[in-house]
């Protein structure tokens, strides 16, 4: 896998767009082949099983979902936190990384988009406002939103629970697993790109 100092210098010198393909969509995966340590001959056979885990359990193409963030490189690309490596809770100081996975699907998406504009009361909300309009309008909604609203976070938890339990109990995941529902891979593409280029410039200063 490649070290902070390899993933630095792709990160400066390299187009946006290509370092989102050759970091984030391309199959090689740090969770699986640093923490869990699965052999490098038997990575892509983890990561398709992961793959028919998720997407058996939420009904979505096969091919429709992504892990991305720090469990994917092996360090954050967040402009606050940049290159802070994957880590586990320890006593006293931060809570553990998250796996983030990142689901394509148009289905979802909307529906989840529908039940939302029927919460009439969220919208007099200044802060739901503002957080969840600008998701939505740039095509994604954060599960972390869903779970802070009392009208779907049972419906999400019920949906997402044997998910989780899979990944635990066949993958040995141990981290807490974020989602984030997104409407298109074009959806996923351009917010990955802008954070690129956020961290970009963060390392530039």
């Amino acid at each position: 896998m490649m070290n902070r100092e390899e993933l630095q210098s792709d990160l400066l010198y390299l187009e946006p767009k290509d370092f989102y393909i050759k970091h984030i969509v391309k199959s090689h995966n740090w969770y699986f082949s640093d923490y869990l340590h699965v052999p490098p001959e038997e990575i892509v056979d983890k990561m398709d099983f992961f793959k028919e885990i998720v997407s058996k359990k939420l009904g979505i193409s096969f091919h429709s979902l992504q892990i991305v963030g720090s469990a994917k490189t092996g360090y954050s690309l967040s402009p606050s936190k940049l290159f802070s490596p994957f880590h586990d809770e320890v006593q006293g100081a931060s809570s553990s990384s998250d796996i983030d996975i990142a689901i394509i699907s148009e289905r979802l998406f909307l529906k989840f988009w529908d039940k939302l504009r029927k919460i009439k009361n969220i919208w007099h909300n200044q802060h739901y406002y503002k957080h969840l309009t600008e998701s939505i309008f740039r095509g994604y909604i954060n599960d972390k939103d869903l779970l802070k609203i009392d009208a779907l976070r049972e419906e999400w938890e019920e949906m997402i629970r044997p998910v989780n339990f899979s990944l635990q109990d066949k993958l040995g995941f141990v981290h807490p697993i974020s989602y984030r529902l997104y409407r298109s891979w074009d959806d996923l593409e351009e917010y990955q790109i802008i954070s690129i280029t956020k961290a970009r410039k963060a390392l530039e200063v």
